[in-house]
Parts: structure tokens; C-alpha cells; sequence
């Protein structure tokens, strides 16, 4: 293995878990392609996996050819598979394949709305990247005034022909006019059935991976995911999938949670919430911490997502199923106070959308004095 002199150090005692991980597996393969997460104007998070150790690096610059900065080891979280040995209170992945290493790479110091490229290695031998297509942008600062594309998917995670030809329909319409997607926005329920590590990658990772190298996904969680990961404990497939903005780095006030956060892009700000497996009551931490972040938001458009809708005559039932019946009695009251413009959510199989509402809170719906213009 060529370990560069000027790293050895920096590795201490943590190579002999790298060596030990390449005798049992071999040489190291990319199991998850790198993917970037927890956007801010300034800093970016890279994810990605592979089946045995590596020396992780990343390296990153203003095209693919000039690399010019890197991340070494020592700054690189590194969670291992169940079956990997390592040491004590090393941080745990819930039910990955055997012998799989996450790495998780914080690059801070960058400029606000502004494109990187990058690459992912194992100490020289590149595993991923140093082209075009993979890439990062920052997010933009609150005083730009570029308009946004987002694309908002929910319920696709089935690895079905219908996905794969959505995902492909998406790509053509963009390749079409020629404008990039700014973020995607993941309304649950990616991982059928169960939400299990090896359904988020081959119904989602895999899928999306030509998206998903350049494009942050903001994701929340859905019943799907639900059956194998944890809102409460912050633990799972999904937890260990993605990583989001808790302590107000990309905008928003810090929600300590990666069940529910905020951040904002240019001029608009995005509230992010869990309405599966959390307390949706108006005195619970996350109806009190959404309060508090929408009375501090300053943009010109105010969104939510979640998964569960607070009205659907759909393949569900909002008037008859209790956490959409409670998003909205408890939850749609707080947005509407604060200005809040659109609200995105999945769940239900099917496209609906209202007309321009206020007050529609009462079980059964009704529209009688609700409709602002219809």
C-alpha cells in the first residue's frame, strides 16, 4: 500500500484497522457512490461507502483537473458495518452489508454559491469523481436572487420500471432547456418495503446515483423507512443514509434533531418535519421548535415538507388516518400563522394539490370559508 510520509502520522492507530479490513476483503471497492449532504453557503459533507477499509481522502477544486485542496483521514468520520472490528465506541452503521465502511467528509472554508468539483480516494488510488460529474455547489447567499429548480419526489422507492422511467423523464426535461436541478427534495418513503441498508441502496442510491454526485438531496422520513429506523433515537437506515443540517449551519434555528431541520437556499427557507414517529401535538419539542424557527425566518418564500399530507383523497384518507388528521389540526395552524406558502408532502399515491387555503383545519375537511381564491 503507498501511504504517503507526510499522512502517516496523521493515521496513528487507526491504519491497523485499515490493513486488517484490506486482509479479510481485498482491495477496497466503492459500494456507495459519493454523494454530497447538509449543504451551507460555506461547507458541504461528503458520503460514501465501500466493502473493506480504506486511507480516505478527498480532494477538491475549481475544476477536475485542479484538486487542489484536500481532506485528509484524520478529519474524516469513518462508521463501520456491525462485522468490522474496530475500536471501542466507534461510530456503529445499523444493518449494513458485512464488511462496510461509511466515511463521512466535512469540507469547510468555501464560497457561497460556488461550484467544486471533486474526487474520492483511497490514499492515491482513485475510487470516485475527479470529472465533470461529480461536483458540489454551495448554497447561495440570502441576497441572491436566482430562481430555484427543485425536484420533489415522494413514494418512489420501489426500484420499479415506473421509477426508473420517472427519474430518466426528469433528466431529459432538464438536459431539454438546459437548467440544472438546485436541490432535491425526498418526501419519504424511498426505500421500499421496509426501509432496510440494502433497499435504500439498490431502490435509491443506485437509482439516482447520476443525480445524486452533484445534487443534495433533503430528505425526510416516511412510514416506509419507519419500520426499520427511528425518530426518536436518531437511528437506522435513513439516519445512517443521510447527513442534515442540527445546528442551524445552512439557516434556520437549530433543531438538535435529525428527524427535523431547516435551512435555506437564496431567498427561500425550507422547514423540514417528521410526522411518522415523533409527538405532533402543539406542545411537543418539534411543534415549539417549528414556531421558533418560523417567527426567526426572514425570506421571501416560507416551505414545509414532511411526509404524511394534511389533506388526501387519495390511496389515503385525511380525514380518517390520525398522523395526518394531527399535521393538520396541530401543524397546518402554526404555518399558516407564519406565513408559510406551500406545503409538500407524499404518502398518498396519487397528485393532488388545493387551492389557495387558510383555516382548513376542521375533521371532516370542508371547504366552507377556507378557499382564498380558487
Amino acid at each position: 500500500m503507498n501511504v504517503p510520509r507526510r499522512r502517516v502520522a496523521l493515521l496513528s492507530a487507526a491504519l491497523l484497522l485499515v490493513f486488517c479490513a484490506k486482509d479479510v476483503f481485498g482491495e477496497a471497492q466503492l459500494s456507495r457512490r459519493p454523494y454530497p449532504q447538509a449543504a451551507s453557503q460555506t461547507s458541504m459533507s461528503l458520503l460514501w461507502r465501500t466493502v473493506g477499509g480504506t486511507i480516505p481522502v478527498v480532494r477538491y477544486g475549481p475544476s477536475p483537473d485542479a484538486l487542489v485542496n484536500e481532506v485528509l483521514p484524520v478529519q474524516i468520520l469513518v462508521r463501520l458495518g456491525g462485522d468490522v472490528q474496530g475500536p471501542a465506541g466507534a461510530p456503529r452503521l445499523h444493518s449494513a452489508p458485512p464488511g462496510t465502511f461509511q466515511y463521512e467528509a466535512a469540507i469547510f472554508g468555501l464560497a457561497p454559491g460556488t461550484t467544486y468539483y471533486y474526487g474520492v480516494f483511497d490514499g492515491d488510488r482513485l475510487l470516485a469523481g475527479a470529472d465533470l460529474e461529480h461536483s458540489f455547489t454551495t448554497l447561495p447567499a440570502p441576497s441572491s436572487g436566482e430562481p430555484l429548480r427543485l425536484w420533489v419526489v415522494g413514494d418512489s422507492g420501489n426500484g420499479s420500471t415506473a421509477q426508473i422511467l420517472g427519474y430518466r423523464a426528469m433528466r431529459e426535461f432538464v438536459a431539454a432547456d438546459g437548467k440544472k436541478i438546485d436541490a432535491y427534495l425526498h418526501l419519504g418513503d424511498m426505500a421500499y418495503n421496509a426501509g432496510y441498508d440494502h433497499e435504500f441502496t439498490g431502490h435509491f442510491f443506485d437509482i439516482y446515483a447520476d443525480l445524486l454526485c452533484n445534487t443534495v438531496c433533503w430528505p425526510t422520513m416516511g412510514n416506509h423507512e419507519g419500520y426499520t429506523s427511528s425518530g426518536s433515537l436518531q437511528q437506522g437506515p435513513y439516519y445512517d443514509a443521510y447527513a442534515v443540517p442540527t445546528q442551524g449551519e445552512s439557516g434556520g434555528l437549530p433543531s438538535g434533531t435529525e428527524a427535523y431541520y431547516s435551512f435555506d437556499i437564496g431567498r427561500v427557507h425550507f422547514v423540514c418535519l417528521n410526522s411518522h414517529d415523533l409527538d405532533r401535538s402543539v406542545g411537543g419539542e418539534m411543534a415549539l421548535w417549528l414556531k421558533a424557527d418560523l417567527e426567526m425566518a426572514d425570506a421571501d418564500w416560507l416551505i414545509a415538507f414532511w411526509h404524511h399530507p394534511p389533506y388526501t383523497k387519495g390511496s389515503h384518507d385525511s380525514d380518517t388516518e390520525r398522523r395526518l388528521i394531527e399535521m393538520r389540526e396541530f401543524i397546518m395552524p402554526i404555518l399558516e400563522s407564519h406565513g408559510v406558502d406551500l406545503v409538500l408532502a407524499g404518502h398518498s399515491h396519487i397528485y393532488e394539490r388545493s387551492m389557495l387555503i387558510d383555516g382548513a383545519y376542521d375533521t371532516p375537511t370542508t371547504l366552507d370559508g377556507v378557499v382564498l381564491d380558487d
